[in-house]
């Protein structure tokens, strides 16, 4: 059966709205039942796109519910991972945005230091190493399944209990180094001065301790790193992974200048922050890193996601006024932006790739004073690596006014007063 047979359309109706297989618009996606040009709706796991009522009607699993989980339009960008469920999904399930490449050349950035002030090293080198994002899955057990609602059954990429569990296999020193020497030699990198490397699971220690020794041997003194428990792992963090954080801050010294990604993410973690005891853990959780960078002295790096109020409330509880935090690659509202730099004077926030399709990256990158501001990648998620910071520099510079050296120039000093890079 055809999709014109299965669900018939009626072109003479509405034919501004209606669009063919054939003259699909250039500049929004048509769904690939009915036609329609729409700007929001769902990418299936076959790379399918559909319209909020094809969805709805004919694709949704039995356990989605529109209703239950929000009254807002999905945007277009947020995809089904394939082979995993939608709360247990990595984030983000789709390429980084596209970045125009830097107009000037890196012979004209050679006197342009800069920082990236947050990536993932770990898993751009895991991406580059299984050729992919399909690698890290059933490192964790779905969380679907266990609430007995997976519809992806056999086909889910994450594990249906212990004896499906693959523990994640480390980098090797060989396969860092080799990234490592690119870095050091390649042209668009030669500007890179620091780089901020996020350790945010505990599977991921391991490869922040090969990442930062591989550093050291090659004599790199660029890269950093920070440890946490991320907002969408709030589950793992006991008290025995506390304990295990703790130690590995002891362990890393000087390299080690942060503490996060922490915080809270109620559009990942949407249901279970409309469930008042679940929204109360991850408070705690959010809580008592805090109390851990406190401890040990260290900035606290903070992911903020449709979160506001409560991120406010538990940064006003349990930092102290002084303390360092960092809210990265905020998008939220500038309410909460104006009030923290107020609230706390050694508040800085940090712009990413977002400034091209996220208007609150956007009014974050316009109205956040460039001296509380750091550039941020957060490779491979919202940038493919880190030397794409001087296109995002120039962007920033564009939306303020200014060049892009004196971007370059004040975010590097502030990410270096922040960190304590070179102390």
């Amino acid at each position: 059966m055809t999709t014109a047979q299965r669900w018939p359309v009626a072109p003479e109706a509405n034919e501004w709205h209606w669009k063919s297989w054939a003259s699909r618009s250039s500049f929004q996606d048509a769904c690939d039942d009915c036609g329609s040009a729409c700007k929001y709706g769902w990418r299936a796991t076959n790379g399918q796109f559909y319209c909020k009522s094809c969805w709805d009607n004919w694709h949704a699993p039995r356990v989605f519910s529109r209703e239950a989980r929000s009254s807002r339009p999905l945007k277009r960008g947020f995809r089904i991972f394939n082979g995993g469920c939608f709360c247990c999904a990595p984030d983000p399930s789709m390429p980084p945005p596209s970045i125009p490449p830097p107009r000037h050349t890196p012979e004209e950035l050679r006197d342009m230091a800069y920082c990236d002030a947050h990536c993932h090293l770990d898993i751009l080198l895991h991406n580059l190493k299984n050729g992919g994002t399909l690698w890290g899955g059933k490192e964790k057990i779905c969380k679907m399944w266990q609430t007995g609602d997976c519809w992806y059954g056999y086909d889910c990429q994450f594990a249906h209990g212990e004896h499906d569990l693959r523990p994640r296999k480390a980098l090797s020193a060989e396969h860092v180094e080799k990234y490592l020497l690119r870095v050091r030699s390649d042209p668009q990198m030669a500007s890179l001065k620091w780089v901020v490397t996020n350790c945010c699971e505990l599977e991921a220690i391991e490869d922040t301790k090969v990442i930062i020794e591989c550093a050291d041997q090659l004599g790199l003194d660029s890269v950093y790193c920070t440890l946490g428990c991320h907002p969408h792992d709030y589950r793992d963090f006991t008290e025995e992974a506390e304990k295990q954080l703790r130690e590995a801050i002891e362990v890393f010294g000087k390299r080690l200048v942060a503490v996060g990604e922490c915080g809270l993410d109620y559009c990942k973690n949407f249901d279970e922050s409309n469930d008042v005891d679940e929204r109360a853990r991850m408070m705690d959780v959010f809580a008592r890193q805090i109390r851990m960078g406190v401890d040990h002295n260290l900035p606290v790096v903070v992911h903020a996601r449709d979160a506001d109020a409560d991120t406010l409330e538990v940064l006003k509880r349990f930092l102290p006024k002084e303390h360092k935090v960092y809210i990265h690659a905020y998008q939220g509202g500038q309410e909460m932006m104006r009030e923290a730099l107020m609230e706390f004077p050694n508040c800085i926030f940090g712009v990413s790739s977002m400034v091209w399709c996220s208007e609150g990256a956007k009014a974050t990158a316009i109205h956040c004073p460039l001296e509380r501001m750091v550039l941020e990648t957060d490779a491979p998620y919202l940038a493919k690596e880190p030397f794409e910071i001087p296109s995002l520099a120039e962007k920033i510079a564009e939306l303020k006014g200014t060049t892009m050296q004196e971007v370059l120039k004040v975010t590097l000093d502030v990410s270096e007063k922040f960190y304590g890079l070179g102390d």
